[in-house]
């Protein structure tokens, strides 16, 4: 299953952050031009996340979004980040996704959109 993002909602531009890449077209995560493997769930929060850096994308539109309407529980959202938590770990650099406890999630780095 490729995810939610249908090939309309692909976007042609690259969005990078940190040493980060971000491709919707080929579905790619890339980290100094080398893949970074991450499921497809994943991928559309991380997408989802980086076109509002720095806004609080609250749970319940996250999870919309990424299941394209289907009913799951917030469980399910918070293995998707620790997945990219995880994905995304440089050693002693602060995390790029903070929870707003109550609220949501946000990517904390600036992003280009390319």
């Amino acid at each position: 299953m490729m995810g939610t993002m249908t090939r309309d909602d692909r976007a042609s531009y690259t969005l990078s952050f940190a040493e980060f890449d971000i491709e919707p077209r080929l579905r790619r995560l890339s980290r100094g031009g080398a893949v970074v493997r991450i499921g497809a769930r994943a991928f559309d929060i991380l997408w989802l996340l980086a076109e509002a850096p720095g806004q609080v994308l609250e749970h319940r539109y996250l999870l919309e979004r990424a299941w394209a309407g289907r009913v799951v529980g917030e469980a399910n959202l918070r293995v998707q980040i620790a997945a990219l938590r995880r994905a995304l770990d440089i050693k002693g650099v602060e995390r790029y996704i903070l929870n707003v406890p109550g609220r949501g999630y946000l990517l904390t780095a600036p992003v280009v959109r390319r």
